[in-house]
């Protein structure tokens, strides 16, 4: 017995130590999980510095050499297009491009917030990378850096060399919020140079908000990796566009956004539309669990009905997504009833309350892009009394979801309200709340209500 009661007192000592430790650990876990989130801050705080005590650099670099400014770029003459093989037509367009890009670094320079869209040639792919055009870039590049901001800069259908970049991109930080490129060329054997760079100034530039990409073939995962971390890096940027920029050459468009999705960020806007995303089990688990974003489209994307069924499912646990685009897919009618399933359920009044109300999906009929939730919601359950009011069976159905004890007796005033409120956001085609009105009160808890008066 005095063993026993020894080995009693020590193992009441264990547990207690045991207890102590868990209540350590636990103590520990907090103070490190508070440090990691300091760290992160400071992190934060260090990278929004770096960039801008390198901005003012640049800044103080370009004011040395300009204190009495002109635009002194030299100018090209179309010879000099023709002597490089290209028509009168190339010759043409370039004259045109640097007269754009003289006229917007004036109007910098003259302290106006504009859209820079001298270097939007269209998408023709055209205006191939040639060193005269350096000094052209210089003073773009040197009348941005001293600007206030630019707002947003486009450019389209140009080869872009890592030395164009490399003079360009720098002056972008802090001073462009949307950068928009497409139908971008880079030299062969420079594409990983060009891609560095830009990815560089995609996660310095703490003032970019917007990035759309479109058109512009991501040749391998690593440089995919290389792009999305940068965005994820930066935590400034809330909206990306990336179109037709993944394939089925190995470059995984699921994978990249994946990433994006379970990066943590609370990114507004996703467009992933064109790139070949059929197979999108871990895009949807990410979308299920994905509680910040906004919108999200992935039109153009061979999805199918395996695919919708998916989404379908990813949107019964995620309730705040407001958007979802599928145009242009593969999925059949028979996969959009599954979607439409997970939006509107008539089955019954519980049913539709659990339904997802928040989230409008261009391809599901009558899910209305205006409507807010409780809008959607009203309009749903006013459906589903209508289609009972068809055949007179609401009393039926009512006492068969809310019961027939006492206490539901309680509910017949709310539930007569309710159908006025909820007729608020109904169709044409739909009965008036009187006629639902009178259908109750005629024949569903009338006595039992005037009993317990």
């Amino acid at each position: 017995m005095d063993l026993k009661n020894l080995l009693d007192r020590m193992q009441s000592q264990i547990d207690g130590l045991v207890a102590i430790n868990i209540t350590l650990q636990a103590r520990l876990d907090g103070q490190a999980e508070r440090q990691a989130r300091e760290v992160n801050e400071l992190k934060e705080k260090c990278g929004v510095l770096e960039s801008r005590c390198g901005s003012l650099e640049r800044s103080i670099q370009v004011l040395k050499k300009d204190v009495n400014w002109t635009y002194s770029a030299p100018f090209v003459p179309r010879s000099h297009w023709i002597e490089q093989g290209r028509d009168e037509e190339y010759a043409s367009r370039m004259a045109g491009c640097l007269e754009r890009i003289k006229v917007d670094v004036e109007c910098i320079r003259d302290g106006e917030n504009i859209d820079c869209n001298c270097l939007d040639c269209e998408g023709l792919l055209t205006i191939l990378h040639d060193n005269a055009w350096l000094p052209h870039f210089q003073e773009l590049a040197d009348a941005i850096q001293l600007s206030d901001g630019i707002g947003h800069i486009f450019i389209d259908g140009v080869e872009l060399h890592p030395s164009a970049l490399g003079i360009l991109f720098p002056a972008m930080n802090g001073k462009v919020t949307t950068i928009d490129m497409r139908n971008i060329r880079f030299p062969g054997p420079d594409v990983v140079k060009c891609y560095e760079i830009i990815a560089t100034s995609i996660r310095r530039n703490r003032g970019l908000e917007i990035l759309t990409w479109i058109n512009n073939q991501i040749p391998s995962d690593d440089l995919a990796d290389l792009i999305i971390e940068s965005i994820i890096d930066n935590r400034s940027v809330k909206n990306v566009d990336l179109e037709n920029c993944f394939s089925h050459d190995g470059v995984n468009g699921c994978r990249a956004l994946t990433s994006l999705m379970t990066s943590g960020r609370p990114f507004e806007w996703l467009e992933f539309s064109g790139n070949c995303l059929s197979g999108i089990d871990d895009v949807a688990a990410a979308l299920a669990s994905n509680l910040q974003l906004e919108a999200l489209r992935i039109c153009d994307n061979e999805l199918n009905d395996r695919d919708a069924e998916l989404i379908a499912q990813a949107l019964k646990q995620n309730t705040n997504l407001h958007t979802l685009y599928l145009n242009h897919n593969r999925i059949t009618p028979t996969g959009f009833d599954t979607i439409r399933s997970t939006i509107y359920d008539p089955s019954s009044l519980n049913a539709i309350e659990y339904c997802n109300h928040t989230c409008h999906i261009d391809r599901v009929e009558g899910n209305i892009n205006s409507m807010s939730p409780q809008q959607r919601r009203n309009k749903k359950l006013y459906k589903l009394l209508s289609t009972r009011h068809l055949d007179g069976s609401n009393a039926r159905h009512l006492n068969a979801e809310l019961g027939e004890e006492k206490y539901t007796i309680k509910l017949v005033p709310m539930v007569l309200h309710c159908i006025k409120r909820y007729s608020s956001d109904r169709t044409a085609d739909l009965p008036m709340p009187l006629s639902i009105t009178y259908e109750l009160i005629k024949s569903w808890m009338m006595p039992e209500l005037f009993e317990h008066h």
